[in-house]
């Protein structure tokens, strides 16, 4: 793969994420043919490609086409978001915060990262949760929908939830627990709209125009993200020991602190930090490299 190619590949896969060989459903997009070409046929490339992308917290996955129920034939290739600390400069973690924000009022920054990381939660719940889904059942994305009353009404039950409970004793917990509860119908409507035109314009959902309202659906590329990182983005939506799921403020804690689950004092942090990952860990599953069932092409 020469510097040129690279470079063309990149710019398309950053752009739109994923390119297939024989798209289906929709035109080629301009520069598909290409880039497929390229993807297809420079194999001793891929692991200067891949490297070119981790340095900047991307990984590139693979998969045949059929096999996940994209279309009859052919391959897509899938440009992810890897959860690590190597993110280029040039990436904005905090932009979808500010679309969320209510520009019109003083809400604070801490109040939209925890509706974030609810609207978040909630949102995984309908993709994973509510189809008995397991979070690599990549090919499932096409069966992921919700809409704002959707999400608007399972908030609303969440919440009301966490009112007849009560708040939980310790202080972070505390903290969520007042920012969310303090919402109203109204608030939690408009919240949910902004979040989900955000995730349209991030490509993790697509918009699907409906009879009574849009419908947004996963994307293949989140669907591949949320499996990459799985314990950093989907932790929740395992039940823990005693069978239950964590409760809606721990949830929350635990994907505002990067962790998998709360700790027991201090003020919430404003972003989302990137888990840490053992690029030692299993060298030897990846010691040939395989282009197809969403492997890690560069390895």
């Amino acid at each position: 793969m020469t510097p040129a190619d690279m470079g063309r590949t990149f710019a398309f896969l950053f752009a739109h994420r994923t390119c297939s060989t024989h798209p289906e459903g929709r035109r080629r997009r301009d520069g598909e043919a290409q880039v497929a070409e390229i993807l297809t046929s420079e194999i001793s490339g891929y692991q200067d490609f891949e490297a070119f992308l981790n340095a900047q917290g991307f990984t590139m996955r693979s998969y045949e086409q059929g096999a996940i129920g994209v279309a009859a034939r052919g391959q897509v290739f899938v440009m992810a978001r890897r959860c690590t600390d190597e993110q280029a400069p040039y990436i904005d973690a905090g932009w979808v915060f500010e679309r969320m924000r209510d520009r019109r009022s003083t809400e604070p920054l801490e109040h939209v990262v925890v509706w974030a990381a609810q609207l978040w939660a909630t949102m995984q719940w309908f993709f994973y949760t509510r189809l008995d889904r397991g979070i690599d059942a990549v090919g499932r994305f096409k069966e992921a929908f919700v809409n704002v009353s959707q999400l608007t009404r399972e908030l609303q039950e969440q919440i009301e939830g966490m009112r007849t409970r009560g708040a939980p004793a310790d202080e972070r917990g505390i903290a969520v627990w007042e920012i969310l509860t303090e919402s109203t119908g109204t608030s939690i409507e408009t919240k949910a709209r902004r979040f989900l035109s955000a995730m349209e314009e991030a490509a993790l959902l697509e918009r699907i125009e409906g009879e009574d309202e849009a419908h947004y659906r996963q994307t293949l590329n989140a669907a591949v993200e949320m499996s990459l990182n799985f314990e950093r983005q989907a932790f929740y939506l395992m039940p823990v020991e005693d069978g239950k799921k964590l409760a809606v403020e721990d949830t929350v804690v635990g994907l505002i602190e990067g962790d998998n689950g709360p700790r027991s004092s201090g003020e919430l942090a404003t972003a989302f930090p990137d888990e840490e990952i053992d690029e030692d860990a299993d060298t030897e599953q990846h010691a040939q490299r395989l282009l197809n069932g969403g492997v890690d092409v560069g390895h």
